[in-house]
């Protein structure tokens, strides 16, 4: 049976077994609807109600039957049971404030227009404007969408995009930490943010030079809401779409003029200042703003490695040797002894997590008739932060291929590492060997040191922990400073009531340079038995910084035309023009290709590439039961040729309490310009990448019991063929760095799994989420088993866990707010073999209080239960942190 119809039947009876079960629970819960508000009413208005009418009559009715008959109609007020903090203020669940049918045409795809007071509406009238490029009721789509609200991120205590996508089924991301790059640290439906798109008011974030967004690094002060679309996007959103879209809504600030002034300082050299004012009309509006954040995030940590590398010492030697090139008397000292130590605690101060972040934006939205709109958007953000923080502070020592040919370990050192017998020969490592990370331990191979620089005797051969302090860098402690600056000018037609036209054009700088201390100390002999000094310049180790300055430029320019053509009819046809652009220095490298050719120091390159688009979708609605799209996608770049991506949805809905959904979607994603051009420190260019291409596919269904209660379950499924990953290989030359790297078309990758999120408006005041994500995401292809070798094809990426769950549950009324947001993570796999890191589970408390009716008191404390644990292998999590701030709103 090949993979295509494994997939196909394993989704298939996952299906067939997951609707029975939910269909059950949720008949069984349809009692829980809201609560009948008569109950709480004066019993002779309730008297005087049902003798008026033998109709069931709404409480709105019975009001206005009341004021004809010059009854009371304030006896009909509702009067919650709950603690009353001045008065009740509900708080709305997703979409009761947008259960208006969206209108005929397509206006911008920036704001989300608040509608007029009316009846509540459940999960499916919640209007989004992403997953279909224009203002699109959830009943009336075919794709996975969830939306987190600003009310949302107050009540997380978000402060980065990050931070509130918890919230969101199908996304997996580590700890912010107020803002931290954490680059390839973040997934959704199980690829990272090279694989997935962000966008701002709907347009790109991705960077020319990487093709990456680093979310965490986004703080929320400027947002209305996020709109995700979990699944293959392609089709209206282009390459790099495969696990879906995240488009961040900005304010549009209707009213008198509000200025929100805010403070917060929390544990760890955390510390945030706002600055906000905005206001307007339906004529024009504006809003400026200005954040500063930091966090030195200096935690102390503790975490347990799983047992501990041993070493042979300087008098140990091959004996019994049957190999003619290790003959008896080779050394052995550094090298892996097949027995394995105790387990290693590890504990130390984070010291590569800093980051500090100031952000500056602008938005001017002005419309000067009815049928026309202009938006202008401008933002700057300059950062400095810890080079690859959080870093590892702990990896395993084997590494390499298998045990068959020459001795690589001991002829060719570096070329792998594998335990070693007593007679010299390779052993297989299927058990990983584990070590501290240290300013030793990060440079040496073998691990030939016993001893102090001062000469005090090391607990053993190669334990430089804990002499030497646990340390998080893998680069020589490099810091990077960037910019980012967005220039956007959209433009919205209103061509006929029944046509528009929406087009924009959009800049996009990404830039920054890389620097560190000048020279790197040893606390071992490792260099000194040697008779070299301790002390040494960086560049010794390290090598120069590869991109000591990078500037990527992205440019596009797109025009979409929408067209109503029926009543249940909607035709979009889009064209697109995009330029990336990337220049950036290079440092001392040979072309992989032709080694005799060598770059000259620090010389620049200028490249760019251009993608040309055009779409054309049909999204119809046959009847209330019967929702479909259709489209084609044709991409042409002057890189790789040109690519068709077909995709089709369809969304039936039996009942008015249940929907089902299904997607099909051709995916691909084109390599970036560092992947294909760069030849800098330890990189070397790849010009005949291949875009990476694939299927996605997904089946759920949407769950109203009741008008208070909703709840989604999807299936999904993605494979992606030529993936890009990392092949690291001996430096040619011999010389350092040690070890080069080049992006190559490796393998392809599969990810599969559910997401489920269940929302319960419990009371006005009382609400619940819950949310989880199961994914099974793995690589598989050229190897497909792990026999004798350390690369692990086919099983689960060890950034991402089989099964995460959060649940939040929030108290809201009159401005006063108190949410309890719990975490479980089922523990990720440790690079290198089988074996997990422990799964743990978090508690947060997040609270806000009105004081005045001008000053809110905010308080977080994060990880109440102090829990420690890896958040991925080697990288430790903060354990418990505060802040406390508050917040002026004057105006508005």
């Amino acid at each position: 049976m090949n993979n295509t119809i494994q997939r196909k039947l394993g989704s298939g009876l996952v299906w067939a077994a997951l609707l029975p079960v939910l269909s059950t629970g949720l008949l069984s819960s349809v009692a829980f609807a809201q609560p009948d508000r008569v109950a709480g009413l004066p019993q002779d208005s309730v008297a005087r109600a049902s003798d008026a009418t033998s109709q069931t009559l709404s409480i709105e009715g019975a009001k206005q039957l009341l004021e004809k008959t010059n009854a009371k109609a304030d006896d009909l007020t509702y009067r919650p049971a709950l603690w009353d903090w001045t008065s009740p203020a509900t708080v709305k669940r997703d979409g009761e404030q947008l259960a208006q049918t969206p209108p005929t045409t397509s206006p911008t795809a920036q704001e989300v227009p608040a509608a007029e007071p009316q009846e509540q509406g459940d999960i499916l009238d919640e209007v989004s404007v992403t997953a279909t490029r224009r203002l699109t009721r959830a009943r009336d789509t075919t794709a996975t969408t969830y939306a987190i609200k600003k009310e949302d991120f107050q009540k997380q205590g978000a402060v980065t995009v990050t931070d509130a996508l918890q919230l969101v089924p199908g996304f997996i991301g580590q700890p912010s930490l107020g803002g931290i790059r954490n680059a390839a640290g973040n997934f959704l439906r199980g690829f990272d943010d090279q694989r997935f798109q962000v966008l701002k008011d709907g347009l790109p974030l991705q960077r020319s030079s990487n093709n990456r967004t680093d979310i965490a690094r986004f703080q929320t002060d400027d947002l209305e809401r996020i709109e995700v679309v979990t699944g293959g996007a392609t089709l209206r959103y282009g390459s790099g779409a495969v696990g879906g879209v995240i488009n961040l809504i900005t304010e549009t600030p209707k009213g008198p003029p509000k200025l929100t002034l805010g403070y917060q300082v929390g544990s760890y050299g955390f510390s945030k200042y706002l600055a906000k004012y905005g206001g307007g009309d339906d004529t024009f509006s504006y809003n400026l703003i200005f954040s500063s954040q930091v966090a030195f995030n200096d935690y102390p940590f503790g975490f347990t490695l799983p047992n501990s590398a041993q070493f042979y010492g300087p008098n140990d030697v091959v004996t019994g040797s049957t190999d003619p090139n290790v003959p008896d008397g080779t050394s052995l000292y550094g090298f892996l002894k097949p027995e394995l130590g105790p387990p290693l605690k590890v504990q130390g101060i984070a010291d590569s997590a800093f980051n500090a972040s100031d952000v500056y934006s602008g938005k001017l939205t002005f419309k000067p008739d009815p049928t026309n709109k202009l938006t202008f958007r401008v933002s700057q953000q300059n950062s400095r932060n810890a080079g690859n923080g959080p870093g590892s502070y702990g990896f395993g020592t084997c590494f390499g291929g298998g045990t068959l040919g020459v001795n690589e370990t001991l002829v060719n050192v570096g070329t792998r590492f594998l335990p070693i017998a007593p007679n010299g020969s390779e052993l297989s490592c299927e058990t990983q060997r584990y070590i501290a990370n240290t300013r030793t331990n990060l440079i040496a191979l073998p691990y030939s040191f016993n001893t102090t620089s001062s000469g005090q005797p090391l607990p053993g051969p190669g334990q430089a922990y804990p002499a030497e302090q646990a340390i998080g860098t893998i680069d020589g402690f490099q810091v990077t400073s960037q910019g980012q600056t967005e220039v956007a000018l959209q433009w919205d037609y209103e061509i006929t009531p029944t046509a528009s036209l929406n087009s924009f054009i959009y800049y996009f700088n990404f830039k920054g340079d890389a620097d560190r201390a000048p020279f790197y100390s040893l606390g071992t002999n490792y260099l000194t038995q040697f008779g070299f000094p301790a002390v040494v310049p960086v560049a010794t180790i390290f090598g120069a910084i590869g991109q000591p300055y990078f500037e990527g430029r992205k440019l596009v320019a797109e025009t979409v035309l929408n067209w109503q053509f029926s009543a249940g009819g909607n035709l979009q046809f889009g064209a697109n023009v995009t330029e990336d652009r990337t220049i950036q220095s290079r440092f001392n490298a040979r072309d992989i290709f032709d080694p005799s050719i060598k770059v000259n120091n620090f010389s620049f390159f200028d490249q760019a590439i251009t993608r040309s688009s055009a779409f054309l979708i049909t999204d119809i609605s046959f009847s209330d039961l019967v929702k479909t799209n259709l489209g084609l996608r044709y991409t042409y770049s002057t890189q790789f040729g040109a690519v068709l991506t077909p995709a089709a949805g369809l969304r039936i809905t039996p009942t008015n309490w249940i929907s089902l959904r299904g997607n099909w979607s051709y995916v691909f994603n084109a390599p970036s310009l560092s992947d294909l051009f760069v030849a800098s420190g330890v990189f070397r260019p790849n010009p005949f990448l291949q875009p990476e291409s694939g299927v996605t596919w997904d089946i759920g269904a949407d769950f109203t019991p009741v008008q208070n209660v909703g709840i989604r379950a999807t299936y999904f499924n993605t494979y992606l063929d030529g993936a890009i990953g990392t092949f690291v290989f001996p430096n040619p030359e011999g010389t350092a760095p040690r070890f080069l790297q080049q992006q190559r078309n490796l393998d392809s990758r599969y990810a599969s799994g559910i997401e489920f999120t269940a929302d319960w408006q419990a009371t006005p005041e009382v609400s619940f989420r819950a949310v989880w994500t199961n994914s099974d995401v793995r690589q598989y292809g050229n190897v497909n088993s792990i026999t004798g070798l350390l690369y692990l094809y086919g099983f689960q990426d060890p950034n991402i866990p089989f099964n995460n769950v959060v649940v939040a549950a929030t108290y809201a009324n009159k401005g006063l707010t108190a949410t309890l947001l719990a975490r479980y993570d089922s523990g990720k796999r440790r690079a290198g073999l089988e074996e997990f890191v422990p799964a743990w589970a978090t508690l947060d408390f997040n609270v806000e209080i009105p004081v005045t009716p001008f000053f809110i008191l905010t308080g977080n404390v994060f990880n109440l239960t102090d829990t420690q644990y890896e958040y991925v292998s080697g990288v430790p999590a903060p354990g418990t942190t505060f802040r406390v701030g508050g917040r002026f709103e004057i105006g508005g």
